[in-house]
């Protein structure tokens, strides 16, 4: 599912198809009326794609949203016309936003944790600011540090070899958070980056060490599975602690 990677992506993809052109948004589910724009620039805040001109029309893909070259199939909820080419909203569940704004506001969002290098010492004081909960948690709470969802916090915290259920007050491994976590994003963008991501939930491969696993794939261990805020938390106790 959409997390920080795939928005980069995506927002990387957008830059590179509608950036410095006269674009036409058609809308066809979301009910802000079709647009038109000179796209000046496209980014990334946390989790949300920011496409900019002179209003901005924030795009949030949720679970099963992308946005693809236009195509006959696929549940297009809105499409973007830049001249002969045009880029498809697909949402097969409708779970998706898009809504203009005349100025994104993202006070309540914390600071990004890439693509700068974060040391341990800015880890450690970002999530200290969480209280006493589990670290996983803390890692996905958007004011502490933008754009980590369910299945990049599962996944750095086996590359650090940090148990999901330990206490945010006891962990000493900040350095290896740090980098657990700027190793990961780098090359989860690198392996991802294509016109179309296949994403896990809909039925593409999966590409992660222990989220949706049954066995580790570093050791081969079980993957346990449990519950942590009402989301899927996967952890080897072999390789994690």
């Amino acid at each position: 599912m959409p997390e920080l990677p795939e928005v980069e992506i995506l927002c990387r993809n957008l830059r590179r198809w509608l950036k410095g052109r006269e674009v036409r948004l058609e809308d066809l589910d979301f009910g802000c009326g079709d647009r038109q724009m000179v796209v000046t620039e496209v980014r990334r805040r946390a989790k949300v794609a920011l496409i900019q001109g002179n209003e901005t029309w924030v795009v949030h893909l949720r679970m099963t949203g992308k946005v693809v070259p236009s195509r006959p199939e696929g549940r297009t909820r809105a499409r973007f016309h830049a001249g002969a080419d045009s880029y498809d909203f697909e949402d097969t569940r409708r779970l998706g936003t898009l809504s203009v704004v005349d100025r994104f506001d993202d006070s309540r969002l914390g600071p990004e944790p890439w693509p700068v290098e974060r040391d341990g010492s800015w880890w450690q004081q970002q999530l200290a600011r969480g209280g006493r909960g589990a670290i996983k948690p803390t890692l996905m709470r958007q004011e502490l540090v933008a754009g980590l969802g369910n299945i990049a916090a599962n996944e750095i915290l086996f590359e650090a070899g940090i148990s999901p259920y330990r206490l945010t007050s006891t962990l000493t491994r900040w350095t290896e958070l740090a980098d657990a976590a700027h190793r990961y994003l780098t090359e989860t963008v690198r392996r991802e980056q294509a016109d179309e991501i296949h994403y896990i939930n809909q039925g593409g491969p999966n590409p992660f060490q222990v989220y949706q696993r049954t066995h580790c794939a570093r050791c081969g261990a079980p993957v346990r599975k449990g519950r942590q805020q009402s989301r899927s938390s996967f952890d080897c106790s072999a390789c994690q602690s």
